[in-house]
């Protein structure tokens, strides 16, 4: 389903492009606030996923700080911009300029986000409930009962546990400052990483995501296809936007 769910970095992307659009018209009314530059693909750079995972080489070098939801560093510069106050005139303004037909930019629906995260959403769910991965994290769970985690789950898709992120400082926004994983979180993480391959949840849990991933492939695979060239198309109208403005 990868091809069909979005990035991080296409959504980043696509509030990017509306902000270019909107700045034109914003400067018409007076509000000079221009977009600062920022290289969002150079930002990124290779480390772009469009799904949660943990695997012990992920937990060896983020702990239980997924990558799929720390922001680059190099987006400061736009995070700061979206955050920064605004006068009531100024929203006023916004919010025409936003509305203006003169000033739509292309953007991902809710219609199509909804659909493809959808399934993923349901093979995840019918996945985790899979009997082979049910007895697998019965035994992950037996290994980790030493470890000290005082509401150590069933299973180990609902780690890290209220009492872990607390413990380590796990915030669960997005927006939020990136921070280093501590010592202690990359050995739990990896702890709980090694005694999901051994207990062989890590692959019963992804060989039933594939089976019924599958499934839905075949069960919706117009659908899908046309997903794809709507992602495709709104994509690469966003970086003309973008590129044009780089050009000017």
């Amino acid at each position: 389903m990868d091809p069909y769910l979005l990035s991080d970095l296409q959504l980043t992307k696509a509030a990017y492009a509306a902000a270019l659009t909107v700045n034109d018209c914003l400067a018409g009314k007076g509000i000079d606030d221009p977009v600062p530059y920022v290289d969002i693909d150079a930002a990124y750079g290779s480390d772009v996923t469009v799904r949660k995972w943990f695997d012990l080489k992920i937990a060896q070098t983020h702990g239980y700080h997924e990558p799929s939801q720390q922001r680059p560093a190099g987006l400061e510069a736009w995070d700061d911009f979206q955050r920064q106050a605004s006068t009531p005139s100024e929203d006023e303004a916004f919010l025409a300029c936003r509305d203006d037909p003169a000033t739509v930019s292309p953007g991902y629906s809710n219609t199509l986000m909804n659909f493809t995260s959808g399934l993923a959403a349901a093979a995840y769910s019918g996945a985790s409930k899979d009997p082979a991965v049910l007895e697998s994290a019965a035994a992950w769970n037996a290994c980790m009962a030493d470890v000290g985690i005082e509401d150590l789950p069933l299973t180990p898709i609902e780690m890290p546990s209220e009492s872990v992120r607390q413990r380590l400082g796990l915030g669960a926004s997005i927006d939020g400052p990136i921070t280093e994983p501590t010592g202690e979180e990359i050995d739990l993480a990896t702890t709980d990483a090694e005694c999901r391959d051994s207990s062989g949840f890590t692959k019963a849990f992804y060989d039933a995501l594939w089976t019924r991933e599958s499934s839905m492939l075949e069960d919706n695979e117009a659908a899908l296809v046309d997903a794809g060239a709507e992602i495709e198309s709104i994509t690469s109208e966003i970086d003309d936007i973008i590129a044009e403005s780089r050009a000017r």
